[in-house]
């Protein structure tokens, strides 16, 4: 067998920001985990009730206060790591599928929402799906057509769970983007979702999960809209 060369690995891994990060806080352990969902249909179901039952046994949910607290204290207050599932993109298997297995096991789900998407007209949604890159994976799942969530099944799920911002049409917010359309994507699209859902976001991610410092021209719309954190594939940061 081969000696394990840690100088060549580390060289490696270095090369892509990304994966050095990832490893870097896998070496530190990170206190705090994201696991990404997106459609989750109900042929999937078995699958995600067994996950989300491996993740009651093993980590503890992590509700808000509890980020307020660990980025206060630098101290998580829990015995286990804490995990977050994050669903994102406001579709209606979310309440039909994931929101029951979430309350039956009494774990914290992060649902990040195009704040927008809820208001389309239920014989646009396939089109506004294809045109903004919400990716439908089973087409069959509902006859009526309806893809998203409506808003009393927002509110259901915002008086147990977390509600965040993702942008308001599921937007690419690139540095390049006019002001008009980032205020829009992030200072309208946050008050937008707490007009209807009736409590504070404080929680955004844009689309294809950039970190907090990707884009500072975006930084004054989000500090004017609110928000305490941004997450990105790699992290959940406090905004400065």
């Amino acid at each position: 067998m081969n000696r394990f060369d840690m100088e060549s690995f580390v060289k490696l891994v270095a090369r892509d920001k990304r994966t050095f990060e990832m490893l870097r806080y896998l070496i530190n352990n990170s206190y705090i985990r994201v696991v990404n969902y997106h459609n989750t249909n109900t042929s999937n179901a078995e699958r995600y009730d067994a996950e989300i039952k491996y993740y009651k046994e093993h980590f503890a949910p992590v509700r808000m206060k509890d980020l307020d607290t660990f980025f206060e204290t630098g101290k998580w207050p829990y015995e286990k790591p804490g995990l977050i599932p994050a669903i994102f993109e406001g579709f209606r298997n979310h309440y039909d599928v994931m929101l029951p297995i979430l309350d039956k096991y009494e774990f914290t789900g992060w649902f990040y929402l195009p704040s927008f998407f809820m208001d389309v007209p239920l014989e646009e949604q396939l089109a506004f799906s294809e045109k903004h890159e919400l990716d439908i994976t089973d087409r069959n799942m509902y006859p009526d057509g309806r893809i998203a969530m409506n808003w009393d099944e927002v509110r259901d799920i915002a008086s147990r769970h977390e509600i965040c911002c993702h942008s308001g049409t599921h937007y690419e917010i690139t540095k390049e983007t006019p002001d008009e359309d980032m205020y829009r994507e992030i200072v309208e699209a946050k008050r937008h979702l707490e007009e209807k859902i009736g409590r504070e976001v404080q929680v955004f991610c844009w689309l294809y999960g950039e970190e907090y410092n990707y884009n500072t021209r975006a930084h004054k719309y989000l500090k004017e809209a609110g928000y305490k954190y941004v997450l990105s594939n790699l992290k959940l940061e406090k905004i400065k």
